[in-house]
């Protein structure tokens, strides 16, 4: 890719949202739906960016050094999240550096996401409250090498704020990871259900409405004073 390229890319990145702009995403060989809104952000270094119909990036995201990033059908991403991987593992790892959101999957604002092993986001899930780090790569100590192994949040599972998911980390479909707690590398296929603490363990089966929800987010808010819950009130 031409010097010049990547710099057309990341002065139109850098444009409000408007179907022009995606016009122009386009002719520089990203993939851009019509219907997705793509707002101002800093984007360098990214060879492929996918946005699925009814997608939305916000503003002053930060996205550096990624392999692929794929927005799915009507999934959102916030605002002043960094989202970046080692430039080593873009180079070497054949499915490293990329972020993947599946279909109504959601991420909110003021979070730190290292893509340098690849994280997945599954249909229906959220990264939801701030503050939320994922580190995909460390240090290998009986090796002394540099590893990055890919994190995976299954479909319709919720991460709360302050979250720390580390390499190789698996959050299992309709699951919830309880806020302040750090999920490690797992060796077999975990449980569905309530995963909290430092480390994460299962504390028990979790279900509710939202894993049945059939949009991105909701809208809805309840009152504990009253017991009232208020539609279509964000």
């Amino acid at each position: 890719m031409s010097r010049l390229t990547v710099a057309l890319r990341t002065l139109v990145w850098a444009l409000p949202a408007h179907p022009a702009k995606n016009r122009m995403l386009r002719a520089l060989g990203y993939r851009i739906h019509p219907t997705a809104i793509a707002r101002a952000n800093l984007v360098l270094r990214v060879h492929h960016i996918s946005m699925g119909p009814g997608s939305r990036i916000g503003r002053f995201n930060l996205l550096k050094n990624l392999r692929l990033v794929s927005i799915g059908d009507h999934s959102s991403v916030g605002r002043l999240n960094v989202i970046s991987a080692h430039p080593v593992y873009q180079r070497i790892y054949p499915d490293g550096a990329a972020l993947i959101l599946g279909r109504h999957a959601k991420i909110t604002s003021r979070h730190q996401l290292d893509c340098s092993g690849s994280v997945t986001i599954g249909d229906f899930s959220s990264i939801a409250g701030h503050e939320t780090k994922i580190l995909s790569h460390s240090i290998d100590v009986r090796r002394d090498a540099q590893v990055a192994y890919p994190v995976l949040i299954g479909n319709r599972s919720f991460v709360g704020a302050r979250c720390l998911l580390l390499g190789g980390a698996v959050l299992p479909d309709r699951s919830v990871l309880g806020a302040g707690s750090v999920l490690t590398r797992t060796k077999q296929a975990p449980e569905p259900g309530l995963w909290a603490g430092v480390p994460a363990a299962l504390r028990g089966p979790i279900d509710g409405a939202w894993f049945g929800r059939s949009v991105t987010g909701t809208s809805r808010v309840y009152i504990p004073a009253t017991g009232e819950t208020v539609e279509d009130a964000i």
